[in-house]
C-alpha cells in the first residue's frame, strides 16, 4: 500500500515563499492497494489537493473514483468542485461521508453547487455519482475488490464471515475472499461535531494505514478509538497546534491536535510512526517543523517512534 498527500494544510489553501517545502494545498490524500480494480483510485477528502490528484489519476486512465468523506468542512470538499471527476459522466464515481443533520454526501453537494454559489447546478452532472451515507459508521464496514468492485455491509455479517472464513457475496451472485479485499473501518471522532477517521486494510499484505485527522484532544482515550488504531503501519493524524498554543492560545475546541496528543495515542495503540498534517494556514514550513521537534522532545531515550511532517505530493509506503 501507498499513500501520496495532496494537500496537507487546513483551513484554507495558502501560498507564500515561507512554505513552499509543506505545501499549501488542503486536505487530500490518496491510497494506492492492489487490491483496486484497474482504473480504480481511492481518494479521502476532495480539499485542493484534489485538483492534483484528479489530475494525475486521468492522466493513468482513471475509470473509477471512491472518494471518502472525513467531513463536509470546506476545506475537505472545495477541490471537488473544480476538478474534472465531478463533470465527466463516463467516469464512476462514489461518494462516501456520515449522513449528519439530515445531510449526508448527495446532500451536501446539492447544496454547494446551489446557485448563485456555483457555476454548475448539481442536477447537470450527478447523473455518474453514487452517494453512500453513512449514518452510523462503526456499524459498516467498506470493501474493495479488484474483480468483485466494491460493497458494504454490517459489521457484525462482515466478521462472521471472517471468523468463517467465508467469502463475501458482491452482488451478482460474486462471491470473493475477504483475505484478498482493502478493508475499509470507520470510527467516530471529535471536531467537536463527529466526524469519521478511516482504517484501510490491505488484507493480502497485512498493510494498514489510518487517517485521523479534525480530531480534537481528548483527556481520555475511548477504548474502541484505541482498539481501531492499534496495528496501524502508518497514522497521518492532525497536528495543527503545539501544547502552548492549545493551552494558552485559545485553541482548545477547535477541534485539532497537538505533539502531546499524538505521542500520547502512539503509546497506547503501539504506533511506531506517525506523519503530522492538517497545519495551520498560517504555520510556515519552520514552524510545521517545530511541532515534529516538540513530540520527539516527549520520547524517552529508548522509545521507537518515527515522527514527520507531511508534505504536499510525498509519498509513503506503508
Amino acid at each position: 500500500m501507498e499513500i501520496i498527500a495532496w494537500g496537507t494544510r487546513g483551513s484554507l489553501p495558502v501560498a507564500n515563499s515561507g512554505m513552499l517545502k509543506v505545501g499549501g494545498n488542503t486536505t487530500c490524500f490518496e491510497v494506492r492497494s492492489v487490491c483496486l480494480p484497474q482504473g480504480t483510485h481511492v481518494a479521502i477528502d476532495g480539499g485542493t489537493g484534489f485538483l492534483p490528484f484528479a489530475t494525475e489519476a486521468l492522466g493513468k486512465g482513471m475509470k473509477n473514483l471512491h472518494l471518502f468523506h472525513t467531513h463536509y468542512h470546506h476545506d475537505h470538499t472545495q477541490g471537488v468542485l473544480i476538478a474534472p471527476p465531478i463533470f465527466m459522466q463516463n467516469l464512476g464515481m462514489h461518494i462516501y461521508g456520515t449522513k449528519d443533520r439530515s445531510f449526508g454526501p448527495k446532500q451536501v453537494y446539492e447544496r454547494l453547487m446551489e446557485p448563485p454559489f456555483h457555476p454548475v447546478s448539481f442536477g447537470t452532472i450527478s447523473q455518474h455519482i453514487a452517494f453512500h451515507p453513512i449514518e452510523l459508521p462503526p456499524t459498516r464496514v467498506i470493501l474493495i475488490h479488484p474483480e468483485g468492485g466494491q460493497v458494504i455491509v454490517e459489521r457484525e455479517r462482515f466478521l462472521h464471515h471472517e471468523e468463517l472464513n467465508r467469502p463475501l457475496s458482491f452482488g451478482h451472485g460474486q462471491s470473493f475472499p475477504i483475505a484478498e479485499c482493502l478493508v475499509v473501518f470507520m470510527h467516530w471522532t471529535e471536531h467537536p461535531e463527529r466526524t469519521i477517521t478511516y482504517r484501510f486494510e490491505e488484507r493480502p499484505t497485512g498493510k494498514v494505514f489510518v487517517l485521523l485527522t479534525d480530531e480534537e484532544v481528548r483527556a481520555g482515550i475511548p477504548t474502541s478509538l484505541m482498539d481501531f488504531l492499534t496495528g496501524a503501519d502508518l497514522l497521518i493524524q492532525d497536528v495543527q497546534y503545539s501544547q502552548e498554543e492549545y493551552e494558552k492560545g485559545g485553541k482548545a475546541g477547535f477541534g485539532h491536535g497537538t505533539p502531546e496528543y499524538a505521542v500520547r495515542l502512539a503509546r497506547v495503540a503501539c504506533i511506531g510512526r506517525i506523519g503530522f498534517t492538517h497545519h495551520d494556514p498560517l504555520a510556515a514550513d519552520g514552524r510545521v517543523e517545530a511541532l515534529v521537534t516538540e513530540g520527539m522532545a516527549l520520547l524517552q531515550p529508548d522509545e521507537k517512534l518515527e515522527l514527520f511532517a507531511c508534505r504536499d505530493y510525498d509519498r509513503y509506503d506503508v
